[in-house]
């Protein structure tokens, strides 16, 4: 596993000075006189990426409607320096609890796609101005092509390590979500490109409009698809529950909720009654050892203080609340945190807990979806707790 995060960490890091050395690269070529334009255009594609739709595999959004512009108008270190800067000011500004690393990889890997496009586009003879000339459709395409290619592969290798861990979204899924806001974005693209050439630049702009209401329906159109998803990962966890001995039963849980909620550790606290605490029965970390060792009191720490209360809790950064970073266990290693008590008539018989290394990792929706498994989960438990009571009782023959 060591091997594996250093080639992770050294392919993050060359894609990123990959990114800085093709900037420099094209610099030279920048018309600077046109930067008030420029400036203009990163702020658009800004306003679709803040309204990207995102997901496990990354995002969609209608950006590149702009690029494709910036291309055909400006050029090609035009757009790389448009999509690049972009992403770093518009993933500074509204981040999504990415390390700033992802950031920079962002950043560049748009850059790299641009310039690997423009490559392709002047091997098959690209014209170098008239873009949109008739003589230039197959290069055009191929830039398109080329761009959406490299900049799925790239994002695909950076998430290559995890990713299998959220099997409800796949990357066909990301590659056909992405194909369709391409098949809106580029007649708009070309659009303003017709419309710069003939009402000037702020006509351009304003054709941009369209592009926000397209990404809006795509929206809608996912959060429908996702919600679909999760209605059959509820059946599917309410069908396996039925019969499954507490230990199964648990480890099912965990295991569903991974389809649904993006997480790095989950653990399943039981509680034992004649002792007085909640054991970690089921835990999926690499500190599995560490919170093995640690029962849970009611009212002591975060998840007894969950425990105490019976009510589910969302807790998007850490950090932002000092007196949890003081306190033992997983509020010092984990920045992002989702509790939830499976209450049932006799009290809370267990709690599931689940946290990520990244802020804002987890949201309401997370929270309302993993309430309902618990909900099961509870009712499952205590019937499963009280059928090995009598079994106990009445010995296994009666």
């Amino acid at each position: 596993m060591r091997w594996r995060s250093l080639l992770y960490i050294l392919y993050t890091w060359l894609v990123i000075f990959g990114g800085i050395f093709v900037l420099v690269h094209l610099f030279p070529q920048l018309n600077v006189d046109l930067g008030l334009e420029l400036l203009v255009m990163v702020a658009l594609v800004m306003v679709a990426e803040w309204l990207a739709v995102s997901f496990a595999h990354g995002f969609v959004s209608g950006g590149f409607a702009v690029v494709l512009a910036v291309f055909i108008i400006y050029g090609g270190s035009a757009a790389a320096y448009v999509v690049g800067l972009s992403a770093l000011i518009g993933g500074g500004i509204a981040n999504r609890g990415n390390p700033i690393r992802t950031t920079l990889f962002n950043a560049a890997q748009y850059v790299l796609a641009v310039f690997g496009a423009l490559y392709l586009y002047k091997l098959v003879g690209g014209a170098a101005a008239d873009r949109l000339d008739a003589g230039n459709i197959i290069p055009l395409a191929v830039f398109i092509l080329a761009y959406y290619v490299i900049n799925h592969l790239l994002v695909y290798l950076y998430h290559l390590p995890k990713r299998s861990s959220y099997p409800l979204i796949s990357w066909v899924d990301a590659l056909r979500w992405d194909a369709y806001t391409y098949f809106f974005t580029i007649p708009v693209g070309l659009l303003m490109v017709l419309l710069y050439a003939e009402t000037g630049f702020i006509g351009s702009v304003l054709l941009f409009i369209p592009v926000i209401a397209g990404q809006f329906i795509l929206r809608l159109y996912i959060d429908l698809e996702f919600a679909t998803r999760e209605l059959k990962v509820l059946q599917h966890v309410s069908s396996r529950l039925a019969g499954s001995d507490p230990d199964e039963l648990m480890d099912i849980i965990l295991r569903e909720s991974r389809r649904i909620v993006d997480y790095h550790t989950g653990v399943f606290y039981l509680l034992r009654q004649n002792r007085g605490y909640y054991q970690p029965v089921v835990i999926k970390s690499p500190y599995a050892n560490e919170i093995g060792q640690m029962p849970v009191y009611p009212g002591e720490g975060f998840v007894g203080r969950v425990i105490e209360n019976a009510r589910p809790v969302l807790v998007e950064d850490t950090r932002q609340q000092p007196h949890l970073r003081q306190e033992p266990g997983l509020t010092r290693v984990m920045r992002s945190l989702l509790a939830v008590p499976l209450v049932s008539s006799s009290g809370v018989v267990g709690v599931i807990v689940l946290g990520s290394r990244r802020p804002k990792s987890f949201d309401r929706h997370h929270l309302h979806t993993l309430t309902i498994m618990a909900g099961q989960a509870a009712v499952a438990v205590t019937n499963a707790i009280l059928s090995n009571r009598l079994k106990l009782f009445f010995g296994p023959n009666k």
